[in-house]
């Protein structure tokens, strides 16, 4: 890319490249709280305090509860947002609902597999160390030949009055709360390749790379998608998205036709490596947040690579960079004979 780079500066071409590395804080606790219920269907029902905010929580809730328990994805239905049902909920921010919601769940998961575990073992004379729960159905564990059971008639032997509920509440349920003191800290790289317009002082975004490690992915598509859009937010941030005012402190961006926001075509195709090298220690599955680490180094790297374009270093020192800053840095260079 640097040989490309300086072969067309040679021809005349304002083009730079900039990086930027950042460290992140995510997993804001200080607690979550999940329940989840089997009815006599045998569906699974997860109840959080998280919200959804179109970041995919309850997919990843919904993996993370089919992985542990043994159900199959599509037996989950994931309720979040309903304060009639679940009395905790601190919502989403802060990168923090698959670190804290998550483990809440898979927590949740473990106490309700013994449960059942235990309740089938009485059921079918079997020790629950023999036992294994494989897409709902209660199996000897290793593929062994034996009786078995499935999780609605494991519910429907916990109804009301049944002998099996000794002291417990009816019903197959389980309720798990996860705290932590301390953010987890992932980590990544923004790769910017810009050119600038010199008649118009216009920059164009001609490739961008981000490379994050986020512990552990539960859904690398939705890990990958969290970070495509979070560049699209900086990139407005970084080159369109000014807030103006005039000189009594009115403001002027006021509507959309005078507050610029990038569209599909200034952003390019973001090309993202994610890596696991790097488990957090403060959760047991390693998990780190994701949602912030697509947009904070966007300005950073653009601005880096503005200045290598323009073969001025430092010369950004203010966001977002507009035309005329790019015009006026040019005039001043070619007058300054550099």
């Amino acid at each position: 890319m640097q040989t490309e780079q300086k072969q067309r500066r040679a021809n005349g071409e304002l083009i730079g490249a900039g990086v930027a590395m950042f460290v992140e804080k995510s997993g804001l606790g200080p607690f979550d709280d999940v329940r989840i219920t089997v009815n006599t269907s045998g569906m699974v029902e997860v109840v959080t305090g998280a919200a959804s905010v179109g970041q995919g929580v309850e997919t990843v809730v919904a993996q993370i509860c089919a992985d542990t328990l043994g159900v199959r994805y599509d037996a989950i239905n994931v309720i979040h947002g309903q304060t009639n049902r679940i009395a905790r909920g601190l919502g989403a921010f802060a990168s923090r609902v698959t670190v804290m919601t998550g483990e809440a769940t898979r927590l949740a998961a473990i106490k309700l597999r013994d449960r059942i575990l235990a309740i089938a073992a009485e059921l079918l004379q079997s020790p629950a160390a023999d036992l294994d729960i494989v897409d709902g159905l209660i199996v000897r564990s290793g593929g062994s030949a034996g009786p078995s059971i499935r999780l609605a008639q494991i519910a429907a032997a916990l109804a009301p009055g049944s002998k099996l509920l000794g002291d417990d509440e009816p019903g197959l349920s389980a309720e798990a709360s996860f705290e932590s003191r301390h953010m987890t800290y992932p980590y990544g790289v923004h790769i910017a390749v810009v050119k600038l317009a010199a008649d118009t002082g216009a920059v164009a975004i001609e490739r961008y790379l981000v490379a994050y490690d986020i512990g552990k992915a539960v859904n690398p598509m939705l890990v990958n998608g969290q970070i495509v859009g979070g560049v699209a937010q900086g990139i407005g941030g970084a080159l369109y998205e000014e807030f103006a005012y005039d000189d009594r402190g009115e403001p002027l961006s006021v509507t959309f036709a005078d507050y610029l926001m990038p569209t599909s075509r200034e952003v390019p195709d973001v090309e993202v490596i994610i890596t696991e090298d790097a488990p957090s220690p403060l959760n047991p599955m390693g998990l780190k947040g994701a949602g912030e680490g697509g947009a904070n180094a966007v300005g950073a790297a653009i601005a880096s690579a503005i200045d290598n374009a323009l073969g001025m270093p430092g010369a950004i020192t203010r966001l977002p960079v507009m035309p005329q800053t790019i015009k006026a840095l040019l005039k001043a260079k070619i007058e300054s004979g550099a």
